[in-house]
């Protein structure tokens, strides 16, 4: 009887003790045209950010801001980690785990545009884009000839590409999936793949939180299994 009471008794305080913790501060971006009250964090970062939380043995807090103030806040130490970033999209002074997440960039075509077959032909075109955020890989391949129309969002992004503002949209394969079932994505447009890479989780250097514990947390969570469900979310 004592090994079922044991087991009865560890159960019961494994929540008190991470109640006991400060909670994990999981930053999530928003729309800046709407209010955190207004939307909740996707599906993917809803279980990356629980997940993580449950590794690291403590509960979950989602701080929802716009995407200009998501580095500052781990900077300034109101936000413990940030994930499914580079470096180089977002630069600050914070630690960055090993890569996990795949992303997955590409280019959509407006349906009555012939597609292009590659990034060259990208030269001096107008491209939408997002206010702020990096493209290394079009930076990179066309100089002076990345021609940005930026957007403060990607919804408004993709409002302006089917407005007609421009024909070519840089964008997410999961914001692709986010979109799929709503009509805003015109039927018969082309999808071009610009890159493909594997992102990571920034961690604040002012947070109660190691970069080791985080990292030790993605390693728990893949060898578990759980990981690649989650990342199928993406």
């Amino acid at each position: 009887m004592l090994k079922p009471l044991l087991f009865t008794m560890l159960l019961a305080t494994a929540p008190a003790q991470a109640a006991d913790k400060e909670p994990l501060r999981y930053v999530v971006k928003t729309d800046a045209m709407l209010s955190a009250d207004q939307q909740k964090p996707t599906e993917f970062q809803q279980k990356m950010g629980a997940a993580l939380a449950r590794q690291l043995g403590r509960p979950i807090k989602y701080v929802q801001l716009p995407r200009t103030r998501i580095m500052a806040a781990l900077e300034n130490g109101k936000g413990d980690v940030l994930c499914s970033y580079l470096p180089e999209w977002t630069p600050g002074d914070v630690d960055w785990t090993r890569a996990f997440i795949p992303v997955v960039e590409v280019l959509l075509t407006i349906p009555h545009v012939k597609p292009p077959v590659s990034i060259e032909e990208l030269r001096g075109k107008r491209l939408g884009t997002v206010l702020g955020f990096r493209y290394p890989t079009l930076e990179k391949a066309l100089g002076a000839d990345f021609i940005r129309d930026d957007a403060p969002t990607s919804s408004l992004s993709i409002k302006k590409w089917t407005g007609g503002r421009f024909d070519y949209l840089l964008t997410t394969r999961n914001v692709i999936t986010q979109h799929a079932n709503d009509d805003i994505l015109p039927h018969g447009y082309h999808v071009m793949i610009v890159s493909e890479v594997k992102t990571m989780c920034a961690v604040s250097r002012k947070s109660k939180v190691t970069i080791h514990e985080v990292n030790a947390a993605v390693n728990a969570l893949e060898k578990s299994g759980e990981l690649p469900g989650i990342l199928k979310l993406r």
